[in-house]
């Protein structure tokens, strides 16, 4: 063999191998989930939120990098803005494999304090000005802006969990509860429904009667049997069980 044709062997070999290592990089790089939200996603008062948050459950089962952008006390509109504006959280969000959240709970408490202050507690006109708040406040819009927000970043699966009761049965709030999330949470289903892409975990079912495992005594936030449900419901939503 000429020096010339080893010395296209030896390119050609040098390529391969340089192909090869590429492509086993590629193959063995972890999907990336981004979780975006409010203080659920956040873990808010587990004792340690990224052994026991559902977005670390469902990054353990399925070998994900996690990225956790969740912020404690967030809205949705507080969710969109930091998309359109912050650069780092956009980079991680066009980055995503996946992406994941709860939202709406906040925007959903800072009615119900404020019709709570209003009825002074008496349950009947306290869901009626509920029910006034809702229709003024367009739950549907402002999700749907977030959902088209995230579009825009990325074409990631996008996880959407619905809202869950945290009162439980012996709660004298339970049943506002119960009468008010199924309308609101509908509105969760379409917007899902509406866009491609998007999967609804459904954590109000998943908790029905079991806020005594599932929710923190004396909160509002999930325990780690309640992250480990969150977390189960998503991959199935997913398709990923």
């Amino acid at each position: 063999m000429t020096k010339k044709k080893m010395a296209v062997l030896k390119s050609l070999l040098i390529f391969a191998f340089i192909l090869l290592s590429a492509c086993s990089q590629e193959d063995t790089e972890p999907a990336k989930l981004v979780t975006l939200g409010d203080s659920i996603t956040a873990g808010a008062n587990l004792e340690n939120n990224e052994q026991s948050g559902y977005p670390y459950l469902i990054g353990e089962e399925e070998g994900f990098e996690v990225h956790n952008l969740a912020v404690s006390g967030w809205q949705t509109g507080q969710v969109t803005d930091a998309l359109r504006e912050d650069e780092a959280y956009q980079s991680l969000v066009k980055d995503a494999d996946y992406i994941a959240m709860t939202i709406g709970g906040n925007d959903l408490l800072r009615i119900l304090r404020s019709a709570q202050t209003e009825s002074a507690g008496d349950p009947m006109i306290m869901t009626e000005i509920i029910l006034q708040e809702l229709s003024s406040n367009n739950v549907s819009v402002e999700l749907g802006e977030l959902i088209e927000e995230i579009r825009s970043l990325t074409d990631a699966k996008i996880l959407l969990y619905n809202i869950y009761n945290p009162l439980p049965p012996s709660s004298n709030q339970h049943e506002i509860g119960e009468s008010l999330l199924p309308q609101i949470n509908a509105v969760y289903a379409e917007v899902a429904e509406n866009h491609e892409n998007v999967f609804l975990a459904d954590a109000f079912s998943a908790y029905q009667e079991k806020q005594a495992d599932y929710i923190i005594e004396g909160d509002i936030h999930p325990t780690e049997e309640g992250h480990a449900a969150l977390a189960e419901i998503g991959l199935e939503a997913l398709g990923l069980e």
